[in-house]
């Protein structure tokens, strides 16, 4: 697998949807504190969790895991009204359903998530801070994703996961059962959801056949492990 293969399979795995502004949201959720109900109090009525006489269930705001999102006239936020009385978001566009929610996770995060995933922390990981764009102590920087931090995650997964990959079942030969069986089993462990089909199918092509060239059962193993830990379901929120 290239760099270019790595780079290309992250950017078009990068899905992300977008979430309703309301008063007070980014200061404890719908009423909470510093929101409208104050000391973390709703001042809406059952059904309207917002309080601004729309009920939730006509606006998106309690959707069921699952189902529809709602449209993107629905996640237009509230006015923002200015000097002279103007509205200076007025002219903002309603977001597309599927855009800014997914973010990336901070380099303080990935030694916990390292080990919770693979049971093991890269003994690379704390020379590659720079790459994933460590902030000083008491800053605050968004993380962003590039080819740099893109790469390096790669390379320290690949090691990672070739070292704990010791099971007898990594060194034996590689059919599509057992390549669908285990890929299903890493996606779900890694993204901590279940995979779609096509997803699985992906991975499971790369262990088999995309591979093909590489005769060591385990280290096929360990870049399909590493692919999964790359992708945007265990790079990001």
């Amino acid at each position: 697998m290239t760099k270019a293969t790595i780079a290309s399979t992250f950017v078009s795995l990068l899905l992300v949807a977008c979430a309703a502004e309301t008063s007070g949201e980014l200061n404890g959720g719908r009423g909470g504190a510093g929101g409208a109900g104050g000391e973390g109090e709703s001042t809406g009525t059952p059904g309207d969790l917002n309080g601004d006489g729309i009920p939730d269930s006509e606006q998106g705001g309690d959707t069921v895991p699952g189902s529809t999102p709602p449209g993107a006239e629905q996640c237009k936020g509230a006015p923002h009204v200015g000097f002279a009385n103007f509205d200076f978001v007025s002219d903002r566009k309603p977001g597309d359903v599927g855009v800014n929610r997914r973010r990336v996770k901070p380099y303080t995060a990935l030694s916990s998530e390292f080990q919770r995933a693979i049971g093991a922390v890269p003994a690379g990981l704390p020379q590659a801070a720079a790459a994933f764009g460590q902030t000083p102590a008491r800053w605050y920087a968004e993380p962003t994703a590039g080819a740099v931090s893109l790469y390096t995650m790669y390379t320290l997964s690949f090691t990672s996961c070739y070292d704990t990959m010791t099971d007898a079942k990594f060194t034996q030969t590689i059919n599509a059962a057992s390549a669908t069986t285990e890929c299903t089993a890493m996606q779900r462990k890694y993204w901590q959801r279940t995979p779609t089909p096509e997803e699985t199918k992906a991975c499971s092509d790369l262990v088999t056949t995309g591979l093909s060239d590489e005769p060591l059962a385990r280290r096929r193993w360990a870049h399909a492990c590493a692919s999964v830990l790359t992708s945007v379901g265990f790079t990001t929120y």
